[in-house]
């Protein structure tokens, strides 16, 4: 855990910063590409952002260098 400072933070009670490791995955094996991947051709999560409800768009728009696909 992680305090996190500053002035409006202070004056609205303070927070923290949680870091993890993550352990353990579930999936679908529907979702599950070769051994340890997601394949986000099928994944489209559902994404609560300011109390509205949004979807991945439905083609990919591009890759980063990291992208192994």
């Amino acid at each position: 855990m992680h305090a996190l400072n500053g002035e409006k933070l202070r004056s609205i009670g303070g927070g923290v910063a949680a870091e993890i490791e993550i352990l353990r995955v579930h999936a679908d094996g529907d979702f599950v590409a070769g051994d340890n991947y997601i394949d986000p051709e099928k994944w489209s999560p559902l994404i609560y952002n300011f109390r509205h409800y949004f979807r991945l768009a439905e083609k990919e728009l591009g890759k980063t260098f990291r992208a192994e696909r």
